[in-house]
């Protein structure tokens, strides 16, 4: 969490926080926790949402060095693949997010997907929190 934490510059408010209802596709979540009782398992889940929460923090300095190299398609590809990826977690407002920053780049405005970015920590760290309880 202290990736997540790093990204809001704070601990969290849970004043502004999001119900985790809202941030959640809870039929998805139940899908991953299907596969998880069908193979004997009970870490698929945990084990997604930590690579998505590593993906996540890196993702702000990927871009920007896609960008410095005027790999303007990885940028886009990497905002692409987060969107995809929270969506079939079951996290579709973080999707959303990462649809908002893909659009800004395929429209050349980087500035405004990094602010986009940037903007999002709180909702990241907030559907982090929520899937890590789902």
């Amino acid at each position: 969490m202290a990736i997540i934490h790093g990204l809001t510059g704070n601990s969290g408010s849970t004043a502004m926080a999001m119900n985790a209802n809202a941030l959640l596709d809870h039929g998805l979540i139940e899908e991953i926790r299907r596969i998880e009782h069908a193979t004997g398992r009970n870490d698929v889940l945990s084990g997604f949402v930590r690579t998505l929460e590593g993906k996540l923090a890196g993702f702000g300095a990927a871009f920007s060095d896609h960008l410095a190299r005027g790999d303007t398609a990885g940028a886009v590809r990497a905002a692409h693949t987060l969107k995809g990826t929270c969506k079939q977690l079951g996290a579709p407002a973080l999707g959303d997010l990462f649809a908002d920053i893909e659009r800004s780049a395929k429209s050349g405005d980087y500035a405004e997907a990094q602010r986009t970015f940037h903007g999002g920590a709180s909702l990241i760290a907030q559907s982090i929190e929520a899937l890590k309880h789902a």
